[in-house]
């Protein structure tokens, strides 16, 4: 491969440096990384890859024409950057799905449905679905390969860090006061020591985008005072008895003993990988369940949409 892909990130400064770790252990030849703060960073906050400076730069500075690709996790109101960025020739890879409702853009997981990328020559934008669709359509894409499922149910359990930054200072904030007996601010929403749910719009959607075949798939999902790590308990049911032989691949690992999020970051912190781990899996009446624990930050999105970047880049996209 040539050493001539200009790459843009947009996103938090964390999310930003989870990005560029996977892009240096990705086998993509690239020439250049630009961060565009869509979200300001603090004056200390730089971005390096392979030991050299990030060009940082706002939206207004950005020649969209330039890029070959541009990862993009911003919000709704923001979406006007992939829009300009797809018109000038840029491929967006949309690593929250904040596109993947429209018909006309694909939702693509990698090793799951890559050949929906033929899509992208429709507008240039590409979405990877968000971190609770991913973690699931990983999770049972195995059992489908030999089983008929006609019935889904997950409930994931949401770390701060999957809203935002802000959210993680929150929590950490909120922590520490109570423990040293400081009361919350009257009407200020707690996030620690307590849970409530949360929001599952457009999951199913993004779901049967992946796999149009199954359309009883239900979503619940509950804001819990974890700062990192998105857990999921999932059950899957079937007309008939469930055969089902774990084996692991380069994004799942199987677990014989329990995982939680602390634990998966302990783990990976000995290892130079990142993966979506598995345990607790055990037979019901004509089904499975299990739980599943990733990094969403690491592994659902910055990990996910480098290996759709590779995806796109082998396809010619």
């Amino acid at each position: 491969m040539d050493a001539s892909l200009n790459i843009a990130i947009a996103a938090e400064f964390e999310l930003c440096e989870r990005i560029v770790e996977a892009l240096e252990e990705s086998e993509l030849n690239i020439a250049k990384v630009t961060v565009v703060e869509i979200y300001p960073f603090e004056e200390e906050q730089g971005i390096r890859f392979k030991n050299k400076s990030v060009t940082q730069c706002s939206s207004k500075e950005m020649d969209w024409g330039e890029l070959d690709y541009l990862f993009f996790a911003g919000n709704i109101e923001q979406v006007s950057h992939i829009v300009e960025a797809a018109e000038q020739g840029c491929v967006v890879i949309d690593m929250k799905g904040i596109c993947s409702t429209l018909s006309d853009v694909p939702v693509v997981v990698p090793s799951i449905n890559e050949e929906n990328l033929i899509e992208l020559r429709q507008r240039n934008i590409v979405s990877l679905p968000d971190p609770q669709v991913s973690q699931l359509a990983l999770a049972i894409h195995p059992v489908l390969q030999t089983s008929h499922l006609t019935k889904i149910f997950t409930t994931s359990l949401l770390p701060a860090s999957y809203q935002n930054i802000e959210t993680v200072t929150k929590l950490a904030g909120q922590t520490a006061r109570l423990l040293n007996g400081i009361p919350l601010e009257e009407g200020e929403t707690r996030l620690a020591f307590d849970v409530y749910p949360q929001s599952t719009l457009s999951l199913s959607q993004q779901f049967q985008k992946i796999f149009p075949q199954l359309e009883a798939v239900v979503f619940h999902a509950v804001q819990a005072p974890v700062f990192y790590g998105m857990a999921q308990k999932v059950s899957v049911l079937s007309d008939y008895e469930i055969d089902f032989q774990p084996q692991e691949n380069e994004f799942v690992q199987y677990h014989e003993h329990f995982i939680t999020p602390v634990m998966t970051a302990e783990i990976e912190s000995e290892i130079s990988h990142v993966k979506l781990h598995i345990s607790r899996l055990s037979a019901v009446e004509n089904g499975i369940e299990f739980w599943t624990v990733a990094d969403e930050q690491r592994f659902n999105l910055a990990h996910l949409s480098v290996k759709l970047l590779e995806a796109i880049y082998h396809q010619g996209y």
